[in-house]
């Protein structure tokens, strides 16, 4: 979906000539960027885009709030940004993440390439987020029924699940069950390593051992629990999480790289097919860097915006078009 496309939606949304389909488009849109440490900010002058797109929602979202009372039926339009930072200054950023892909039958199982800083994105049938760590995977059904969501990982993973108030979110790893209902946390457990790691970035989780149904302990944001498996014993540490992450950066900081490039690379992690509608596109510079849990379409924005082109999803994947680069290098930061 296009920057055009969500001004258009937007302006169909004000006027309340929106269709029942693409309502729910918009549900989808800002609902999955509900963030627990999502803040407000000013904005940079450069983003005028940006920040028209916001302030155009935000002064909608005041409106209906004021004729509804706040508590009408549209009352799941709320929206909070999603930190990028881009080429060393911080921008807030919404886009969409459609629905894209079969439907598949059964269990699914996710890898992570073994190859160094390789990495692999998950979106979960419920719209919570996986980046596996290289030479890790994730096993998870193709849709979550019942009255809980379970998946299996091994290796390391960063996991950010949405909340769904009575249908807590389980990961076996190792001897460990980590229990949350929605919060921001990592878990490292590799095959015949002697400890289990569970590092909690935002929110609350629950530690079980798998076989006795012990519980280790519930932790918080920046504490980590590390169980040892020989002796079973677990032990609680206080500890600045995002230094525990510092490998979900690694290779998405683009200086001046070609999109061409680029492109290759968030194919291979995000494992979508990206082509251009014209080869010329590929030899414009990007610059921009991001914290590596964004989605393929907030990558994707950010990317085509710095680039001066847009992107569409097709059957057989995505599709980069447009004008493309004024110049030999495409940056945001002026």
């Amino acid at each position: 979906m296009s920057v055009t496309d969500i001004r258009q939606l937007l302006e169909k949304y004000e006027a309340g000539t929106c269709s029942p389909e693409e309502l729910e488009a918009l549900e989808a849109w800002y609902e999955s960027f509900r963030h627990p440490d999502a803040t407000d900010a000013g904005w940079e002058a450069d983003e005028v885009l940006t920040r028209e797109l916001m302030q155009d929602f935000r002064d909608m979202q005041r409106r209906r709030e004021r004729l509804l009372g706040g508590n009408g039926w549209r009352s799941w339009w709320k929206v909070a940004a999603v930190v990028i930072p881009l080429a060393g200054i911080g921008a807030f950023l919404w886009m969409s993440r459609p629905s894209a892909g079969t439907s598949v039958r059964g269990p699914v199982l996710a890898e992570a390439p073994a190859k160094p800083d390789s990495k692999r994105f998950i979106q979960l049938p419920d719209s919570s987020t996986v980046v596996l760590r290289e030479g890790s995977s994730l096993l998870y059904p193709a849709s979550f029924d019942g009255n809980e969501r379970e998946v299996t990982l091994t290796g390391e993973g960063y996991f950010d699940i949405r909340e769904q108030p009575g249908k807590p979110f389980r990961i076996r790893s190792g001897k460990l069950v980590t229990t949350v209902l929605g919060t921001a946390f990592t878990i490292k457990a590799y095959p015949g390593q002697e400890h289990v790691t569970v590092t909690v970035n935002s929110g609350k989780v629950k530690i079980e051992e798998h076989d006795s149904n012990k519980l280790l302990g519930i932790l918080q944001q920046d504490q980590q629990i590390v169980y040892e498996n020989s002796a079973a014993v677990a032990e609680t540490r206080r500890v600045k999480a995002e230094e525990n992450v510092t490998w979900l950066k690694q290779g998405m900081d683009f200086n001046s790289v070609p999109f061409g490039d680029i492109a290759a690379q968030i194919a291979g992690q995000y494992q979508v097919k990206i082509e251009f509608a014209s080869e010329s596109l590929r030899n414009c510079r990007i610059r921009a860097t991001f914290e590596g849990t964004e989605t393929l379409d907030q990558v994707l924005f950010v990317l085509c915006t710095v680039g001066n082109t847009t992107y569409s999803h097709s059957a057989k994947g995505i599709i980069i078009s447009g004008e493309g680069c004024m110049e030999a290098d495409s940056s945001i930061v002026r």
